[in-house]
């Protein structure tokens, strides 16, 4: 039986008052005794359970925004899934059983800004994706937690996202749920003012000069000059008169320019021989004086068409099988320094590939309607094969990058830049 709280006499269940002292139990008031220990069984439990629920959320790792920990991540870059999603061929049924693969996973992605735009409490940033087939975009939803990251970004910046695939249509790939991981490569320096149009690039210790590198480069109706720009600064040293000269090589005092005044074959029956006429300026690469000039002229039989020239057969193609690859270079090397590089040992930008601390720097490449077009640079895990990010330069025309002690040179039609990797 329960006892009275206030003087322990026991109380028969249902009873109001207590025998002994008279004083009335209170409706919902417990009695010392069995239920008494029943609502103690009831609340320690609660009790211990809150404090384990606490402690473990206290200590578990935050979840990002978007539960994104909880999704499959796809090991795939951007450029490589719109190349896999949008090749040619594709019918609509394959494309949605291609993308089944991929939806509601998580991507993270470098993809070079165009613009951000706001709305409904929403950021949406369109990202472009280089060089497939269908020259896609990529648009990435972010929420208002990520404003901060997004504030300060601008047009052809560098971000790394991660997001969630969500939809696509013709040349679009959505995704949601969307976080910066990190922020823009930022140049050391970019140089918008000095002319880069069909330029490539050599480096010596404290210049880097910008040139045409073919006869059909340098001989187009505007000549492109000669460029020397400072490698710390990214200013311009100096420009070269319009000669219509080619760059052909650099050392630790010189810049070396070819300029062919004079191209004429001379037929005979199935011999065919080539006079030309050149001269070959060494220009001071701090100063752009000129330090030595010879001119050179001589008889050059050509290889027959099999083994150099095609059936249809340029100025270029001459100058580069029958005399920069000969006696041009042999003139230049007598009188030059040690440490020449020369230009004509540059691969084609489509070739072209540097190495630096297990990442493999290289251009990316598609073929529109016949055309190559090399219009983005992409930084490749040596080990893995991985695309860490890609570098979009297909509104500005990419013409030449260099990589040297852990510098990035890279020349585009709109301008010329450094990043430090």
């Amino acid at each position: 039986m329960p006892n009275c709280p206030i003087c322990g006499t026991e109380v028969r269940e249902g009873t109001g008052f207590c025998p002994k002292c008279l004083r009335r139990l209170m409706a919902g008031q417990a009695p010392e005794g069995k239920s008494k220990k029943k609502l103690a069984a009831i609340i320690i439990p609660c009790v211990i359970a809150v404090i384990v629920a606490i402690v473990i959320t206290t200590n578990l790792l935050p979840v990002p925004w978007g539960h994104v920990a909880e999704l499959e991540y796809v090991e795939v870059s951007a450029y490589d899934f719109a190349k896999e999603l949008f090749a040619p061929g594709l019918t609509s049924l394959q494309k949605e059983n291609l993308w089944k693969n991929y939806e509601g996973k998580q991507a993270e992605w470098t993809n070079e800004l165009k613009y951000v735009s706001a709305g409904g409490g929403e950021l949406v940033a369109h990202f472009l994706n280089p060089l497939d087939w269908a020259r896609t975009e990529v648009v990435a939803v972010f929420d208002e937690t990520q404003k901060s990251s997004l504030l300060n970004l601008k047009e052809g910046d560098l971000v790394t996202y991660t997001g969630v695939l969500s939809d696509f249509i013709e040349a679009e790939i959505s995704l949601i749920d969307c976080a910066v991981v990190s922020l823009p490569l930022e140049p050391l320096w970019w140089n918008d003012d000095i002319d880069t149009h069909s330029k490539r690039i050599l480096v010596a210790d404290k210049v880097l000069c910008l040139g045409p590198s073919t006869y059909d480069d340098a001989t187009e109706n505007i000549h492109p000059k000669i460029t020397a720009i400072d490698r710390e600064t990214g200013e311009l040293l100096w420009e070269g008169e319009e000669t219509g000269s080619i760059l052909v090589g650099i050392d630790s005092h010189y810049v070396y320019a070819w300029h062919p005044i004079q191209i004429v074959p001379m037929s005979e029956p199935d011999y065919p021989w080539y006079w030309f006429a050149s001269d070959v300026t060494a220009l001071d690469r701090i100063s752009g004086q000129i330090g030595w000039s010879f001119y050179l002229s001589e008889g050059v039989r050509c290889p027959g068409q099999d083994d150099c020239l095609p059936d249809e057969w340029s100025q270029s193609d001459f100058v580069d099988c029958c005399i920069l690859k000969g006696s041009l270079k042999e003139e230049i090397t007598n009188e030059g320094e040690t440490g020449l590089t020369f230009l004509v040992d540059k691969p084609p930008l489509s070739e072209l590939s540097y190495e630096y601390q297990g990442v493999i720097y290289e251009t990316a490449c598609a073929v529109y309607g016949g055309v190559t077009e090399c219009d983005a640079l992409q930084a490749i895990n040596r080990q893995t094969g991985d695309v860490l990010w890609i570098m979009t330069f297909r509104e500005r025309g990419m013409n030449d990058f260099s990589l040297v002690d852990g510098t990035l040179y890279v020349s585009t039609d709109e301008g010329f830049g450094a990043f430090e990797l």
